[in-house]
């Protein structure tokens, strides 16, 4: 019997009572009124898979996402508990959670690489966002930005794909390239997300001419984050008699490299010419997001305040490939740069 239900039942005794004249006031001391319960100083405690990946003072359970794919580059979803081994500073730790899932809702920023660098591969870059946008699902969210001397973000956070088609139009190549900029005004913008997977998607030749930002604060950002880059780097093909007849301009893959591997997430190559690769890569991408592996695992309690736990997964499946955050701040919000 629920709460409601025994309410509705001790109101129409009481009313019974009442039509027959009886006062129970007058022949029985009216108890005193019930102690309120203080209310308690520990508020309910949350699912661990329901928790943040950082660790902070009011969760005690750390959650690994990630991603594992075969030899091949394709998705593996045969995989259980047993086949990973969780190392936090070198020292093993228990999984006590662990899930598979295949239908994570994602909010996706894509920054496009709008620079003088990208004057042949603009329309490339274009048609990336697009076919990205269209595979995307009805739960997911997606905004715009797009960079080269300076950054503007195109439009905020949607679900619908032809508000972030419309502003393409206007994109054209021009000026330098002022990437970590961009990456650290998205980091902002994603701040509105209303899906727990963050994803930057990526798309440049990958070398910042114009910050005023740093590389290695924007990387510091990341890892206080719970935001994850994807790269799509546009390269000149070398076989493409076109290229010679021009500046070529390859890809970045130092830049491309810190930035996934800090963040978890990873990195895809794209020639230009090779135009029916863009449908495959972005379709590619979509689903790989909305499938992970959750680790969740208790971290033994150690004095400070802000460390840094560095995190290592290994696996016991071979030809196995596996992308995740590679640590976490204890308080992410404490000692930031400047």
């Amino acid at each position: 019997m629920n709460i409601s239900a025994k309410r509705g039942i001790g109101l129409i005794i009481l009313l019974g009572l009442m039509s027959l004249g009886v006062v129970a006031t007058a022949q029985i001391p009216a108890p005193p009124p019930p102690a309120h319960s203080p209310p308690s100083e520990n508020p309910p405690p949350t699912t661990p898979l329901d928790a943040p990946y950082r660790f902070t003072a009011e969760v005690d359970v750390v959650n690994i996402r990630a991603t594992v794919l075969d030899e091949r580059g394709r998705y593996r979803d045969d995989l259980r508990a047993e086949d990973f081994q969780v190392f936090e500073d070198g020292e093993a730790q228990k999984v006590s959670f662990f899930s598979h899932d295949v239908r994570v809702p994602v909010s996706v920023g894509i920054l496009v690489d709008a620079s003088g660098s990208m004057r042949y591969k603009i329309q490339h870059a274009l048609q990336t966002v697009r076919e990205t946008s269209r595979a995307l699902w009805p739960q997911d969210e997606m905004f715009l930005v797009s960079f080269n001397s300076d950054v503007q973000v195109r439009h905020r956070f949607t679900s619908d794909a032809e508000k972030i088609e419309r502003p393409l139009r206007d994109i054209k190549a021009g000026g330098e390239t002022a990437m970590y900029d961009a990456i650290s005004r998205a980091i902002q913008e994603m701040k509105a997300a209303r899906n727990d997977k963050k994803i930057l998607l990526l798309i440049t030749d990958g070398f910042d001419t114009r910050s005023r930002i740093p590389s290695a604060r924007v990387e510091e950002m990341l890892k206080r984050s719970d935001v994850s880059v994807y790269a799509i780097g546009i390269d000149d093909d070398e076989n493409d008699p076109a290229v010679h007849r021009r500046t070529m301009y390859h890809i970045y893959h130092h830049a491309f490299n810190r930035l996934t591997a800090v963040s978890g997430g990873r990195a895809f190559r794209m020639f230009t010419g090779q135009t029916a690769a863009i449908q495959v890569i972005a379709q590619q991408l979509v689903n790989e997001l909305h499938q992970q592996y959750t680790l969740s695992y208790y971290p033994a309690l150690r004095p400070g305040g802000n460390d840094w736990r560095q995190v290592e997964i290994k696996m016991n499946r071979p030809a196995s490939q596996i992308w995740y955050r590679p640590g976490y701040y204890v308080n992410p919000a404490g000692n930031q740069p400047q």
